[in-house]
């Protein structure tokens, strides 16, 4: 059970596309507002876990598949750093006029989203109830959930630093999100 918990805990809490989007919406619309976009985040993480979940075998005996979602995750990792570039504190764009569909399709194409669930639920042996499949999912998403609100929360907390600084930091975040897009090729 430590080793599960440690695994789910360091991937819900370190930076991936999720969690930098999700700092950035608390940046530019405060934690309260970017809870939309969280929500979908929310959404994508049952969504996938789930599909996970039932079919985490096809998902590791494939290379196409995951082949596929990391071109589709590239190209929407491109797209969110350009319009992060792009945004100032006015414009409220971090995550577009629809940040729960940004969220829910961010998850989508989130290579780590599907590696998370994949590990967790195929190579963590966790005995008795804890360790069947719905226990670990619900811990899973519990974790996840958690670790991008905290993002969230964070972005907030230095809203004010954003307002006077945000080209630096939109430079900054749209540079992680290349750095992501470039990182699942690895």
């Amino acid at each position: 059970m430590t080793g599960f918990l440690a695994f789910i805990t360091v991937m819900s809490f370190t930076p991936g596309p999720n969690t930098i989007m999700a700092m950035s919406e608390g940046q530019q619309k405060g934690f309260r507002k970017g809870l939309v976009f969280n929500l979908g985040i929310l959404f994508g993480l049952i969504i996938i876990g789930g599909v996970i979940s039932l079919f985490a075998s096809i998902f590791q005996q494939y290379e196409s598949v995951v082949f596929g979602l990391k071109i589709i995750g590239s190209l929407y990792l491109l797209y969110l750093a350009y319009h992060v570039l792009i945004s100032h504190p006015d414009s409220a764009a971090a995550a577009g006029q629809h940040p729960f569909m940004t969220g829910a399709l961010l998850q989508a194409t989130n290579i780590k989203c599907y590696l998370y669930f994949v590990t967790g639920m195929s190579t963590f042996a966790v005995a008795g109830l804890w360790g069947t499949v719905p226990m670990k999912f619900t811990i899973m998403i519990l974790f996840g959930i958690v670790g991008t609100l905290t993002w969230t929360l964070a972005g907030q907390l230095i809203q004010n630093f954003y307002s006077a600084h945000y080209r630096g930091i939109n430079l900054i975040v749209s540079a992680l999100l290349v750095f992501s897009a470039y990182d699942l090729w690895r």
